[in-house]
């Protein structure tokens, strides 16, 4: 191989790395300015139906708000979980709902271990939140959040994989406990 030849391919390679490089840059970029405009709050997401559509008064047709559920047990209570597994829905959580009935919890599902903060951004009515370990056992309560703590977080001081939130006084109704077991169906 001539040095001519060699002079070529070495610069080739050098362009490959570079380009290579650059695309990486590019991409951790984007991802650093599009978590910096979640935090900042920057992302609203459309909810499906108009608020106006449904007086607040008459929850007999929850569904409406809460389409996507699966059948869950917490604390041995039997109730339907709205799941939240991706960052817009994480996001978007309870905000901006008119109610959530008795029988209906919003599950957070973050699939990895955390203490996974929660914020009452345009919270309607107050709510308990509990954290829960991979294992399905209540790691923290927090009980009757109101939608006045905004800005406040809420965190727990134990990692957990998955928050639950559920209307306002189904912790002291049901008498969950730390310990107790949220139970997902596989």
């Amino acid at each position: 191989m001539k040095t001519a030849e060699r002079i070529v391919i070495v610069a080739l390679l050098l362009a490959f790395i570079g380009v290579g490089y650059a695309g990486y840059y590019a991409v951790q970029k984007d991802r650093s300015d599009l978590r910096a405009e979640v935090a900042a709050g920057a992302f609203e997401i459309p909810d499906a139906v108009a608020q106006d559509e449904l007086p607040l008064s008459d929850q007999s047709d929850w569904r409406r708000w809460y389409p996507n559920t699966i059948p869950v047990t917490l604390g041995g209570v039997s109730v339907q979980a709205s799941v939240a597994d991706t960052m817009s829905t994480r996001i978007k959580g309870l905000s901006d709902t008119p109610f959530l009935p008795e029988n209906v919890i919003k599950l957070f599902a973050f699939g990895v271990p955390g203490t996974h903060s929660i914020w009452m951004k345009d919270m309607n009515y107050a709510i308990d939140i509990l954290w829960v370990a991979e294992d399905g056992a209540i790691v923290h309560i927090e009980e009757n959040v109101s939608p006045e703590t905004f800005p406040k977080s809420f965190s727990s001081p134990v990692p957990s994989w998955f928050v639950v939130e559920t209307k306002a006084g189904f912790v002291a109704t049901h008498t969950i406990e730390l310990g107790d077991e949220l139970v997902i169906p596989l």
